[in-house]
């Protein structure tokens, strides 16, 4: 299947948690998310869960079973490539999340939006969804 967006961390968790995520992000943003072709990066689960691990996130969100969840939901694995990590590192250093810098190298390589509320985004000239 082929991956129309990818999905940033705070995005699955918007998603995941809210009864009515379309109330937190656009109905555009909830209906992608719904339709089964956003793509979750690795990247984005090891955030996810080492937020969870430290603390920061609430809720069940450790370790075991989100990867389940996520493929339930419709959510289509997007591996991370040798390239995206070169290319992330490439990138200017307006963005200090690594993370985030490696979903915008996973954007540009796929030539995919990213389904976000971070606004630094789009100053490396990616297509942003909320």
């Amino acid at each position: 299947m082929k991956v129309s967006h990818l999905a940033d961390a705070c995005a699955v968790i918007v998603f995941l948690s809210e009864p009515d995520p379309a109330r937190v992000m656009s109905e555009t943003a909830d209906e992608l998310m719904r339709r089964g072709t956003v793509g979750v990066s690795a990247v984005t689960v090891w955030e996810i869960t080492r937020k969870a691990s430290t603390g920061k996130l609430p809720g069940n969100w450790g370790i075991g079973g989100l990867s389940d969840r996520l493929l339930r939901q419709g959510f289509e694995p997007v591996p991370l490539t040798w390239d995206d990590a070169e290319q992330a590192n490439r990138l200017p250093a307006i963005h200090k999340d690594p993370m985030d810098r490696m979903l915008i190298a996973q954007s540009n390589r796929l030539g995919i939006p990213i389904i976000t509320n971070d606004g630094l985004f789009s100053d490396y000239g990616v297509e942003t969804v909320w």
